[in-house]
C-alpha cells in the first residue's frame, strides 16, 4: 500500500489532510496513517507539532476543527519524505525553491509529488515566472499532479461541497490523486492539462485584485461582471503569451481552476481582513478593495506582516507579469493587468481603472 506525506500545516496543508486522512482510514490501497511536515513552530509555548499529535487540532492556522487521530505530524522534513510513495505540497510558493533543495535526494525512486500551491514562482532576476510543478520536475526528476480550484481551506475543512480541478498528463496519477481525496463533498475533474490548471491558480490573484477594485470604487455588478469577463480573456491570452508550446487549453480555464475562481471572486464584496483559512483570492480582493477606497492611506506592508495570515501575492504577481509584458512590448494587449500593476504601484489613480481599458481589444 502507498504511503501519503505532507508538506505543509498551514490552513489548506492542515485541511488537505483531513481529507486525505480521512478516505486513507478504511483503504485497501493507501496506508492508514499520514506523516505532516511541520516547520519549527510555536503555539503558547508548545510545538505545533505536540499540538497536532497530542491535541489533534491545529491552534494557530484552523484552531476550531480536529484533526484525525491517524495524521502524525513531524518537523523532519527528510523522514516524512523519505518513507512517502505519494509527496502532497500545500507550501506557499515563494518558499518552494528552498522546500525541494530540503528534500532533494531523500525521495523514493517511483514517488511523485501533487501540488496544491495555488500560484506561480516569481523569478525577476530571469524576468519570468515558473510553474511550481516545473521547479519540481526539474530539481527531482519526479512526475508533478497539480490541484486547483475555487477553495478555501476552511470551507473544505468544514466539508462544504466543493469542486476541483486535477491537472496530470499521467491519467494513472490523475485517477489515484482522485481516489486519495474525493469524497462525498469534494468533487474533482481530471484534465490532462497540468500546464493550464497551475497557470490559473496563480493568474487569477490578478484578476482578484481588479475585483476588490471594484467594490471599493462602489461599482455595479454590470461593471464588475465585465471587468471579471475581460479579466477572464486575458488570463486565457496570457497562459498563451508565458508558455505558447505547452498545450494549455482553452477548456482548462471553464474549469473549477479558472472560470470558478472568478465566480468567488463576483460574490465576495467587502474590506474586511479575511479570517485565517481563507483562501489567497479573498486577500487579493481585499487589497484591491482597500487601495481603491476615497482617502484611504492602506499600506500593502500592513496586510502581509501577520505571519499566522495568507499572503496577499497578487501585487508582486501583477508587477512581474508587468515586467515580462514590458520586455516583450506587449502590455497593449493586457490593459487590465497592467492596470492592476499600476494601481498597487501608485502609478494609477483608482478613480482612472476603467478609463484605461476603455478601448480593450476585446471590444476592437
Amino acid at each position: 500500500m502507498k504511503r501519503v506525506s505532507v508538506l505543509g500545516c498551514g490552513a489548506w496543508g492542515t485541511a488537505i489532510s483531513r481529507v486525505i486522512a480521512e478516505n486513507v482510514v478504511s483503504s485497501n490501497e493507501f496506508c492508514s496513517e499520514i506523516t505532516v511536515y511541520v516547520h519549527n513552530e510555536f503555539h503558547n509555548d508548545r510545538s505545533l507539532v505536540d499540538w497536532i499529535n497530542e491535541n489533534h487540532i491545529n491552534p494557530v492556522y484552523l484552531p476550531t476543527l480536529t484533526i484525525p487521530s491517524n495524521v502524525f505530524a513531524d518537523n523532519d522534513i527528510k523522514k516524512v519524505v523519505s518513507d512517502a510513495d505519494i509527496i502532497a505540497v500545500a507550501y506557499p510558493c515563494r518558499y518552494i525553491k528552498w522546500l525541494v533543495n530540503q528534500i532533494n535526494g531523500h525521495i523514493k525512486e517511483n514517488a511523485y509529488f501533487i501540488s496544491f500551491c495555488k500560484g506561480l514562482v516569481l523569478c525577476p532576476e530571469e524576468n519570468q515566472v515558473k510553474l511550481v510543478s516545473d521547479i519540481i520536475r526539474e530539481q527531482t526528476g519526479k512526475r508533478c499532479v497539480v490541484v486547483s480550484g475555487a477553495t478555501t481551506a476552511l470551507e473544505v475543512a468544514q466539508r462544504q461541497f466543493t469542486e476541483v480541478t486535477i491537472g496530470s498528463k499521467s491519467y494513472d496519477h490523475g485517477c489515484e490523486v482522485k481516489k486519495l481525496l474525493q469524497t462525498d463533498y469534494l468533487k474533482l475533474v481530471i484534465t490532462q492539462d497540468d500546464v493550464g490548471v497551475e497557470l490559473c491558480g496563480g493568474i487569477k490573484h490578478i484578476v482578484a485584485i481588479a475585483a476588490g477594485i471594484c467594490d471599493g470604487l462602489k461599482l455595479g455588478d454590470n461593471t464588475k461582471s465585465a471587468v471579471l469577463r475581460i479579466g477572464f480573456w486575458e488570463m486565457s491570452e496570457l497562459m498563451k503569451e508565458l508558455f505558447p508550446d505547452r498545450g494549455t487549453d482553452w477548456l482548462t480555464i471553464e474549469q473549477s481552476c479558472g472560470m470558478a475562481e472568478l465566480f468567488m471572486c463576483m460574490s465576495h464584496r467587502t474590506d474586511d481582513i479575511p479570517d485565517i483559512g481563507s483562501d489567497l483570492d479573498l486577500m487579493n480582493i481585499t487589497v484591491g478593495h482597500k487601495l481603491s477606497r476615497p482617502g484611504s492611506s492602506f499600506n500593502l506592508q500592513s496586510l502581509n506582516k501577520d505571519p499566522n495570515r495568507t499572503f496577499a501575492d497578487g501585487v508582486e504577481y501583477a508587477k512581474q507579469i508587468y515586467r515580462i509584458l514590458a520586455a516583450r512590448h506587449r502590455t497593449s494587449h493586457f490593459p487590465l493587468f497592467v492596470s492592476v500593476h499600476r494601481i498597487c504601484q501608485n502609478e494609477l489613480k483608482p478613480q482612472d481603472f476603467l478609463h484605461s481599458f476603455a478601448s480593450h481589444p476585446i471590444h476592437l
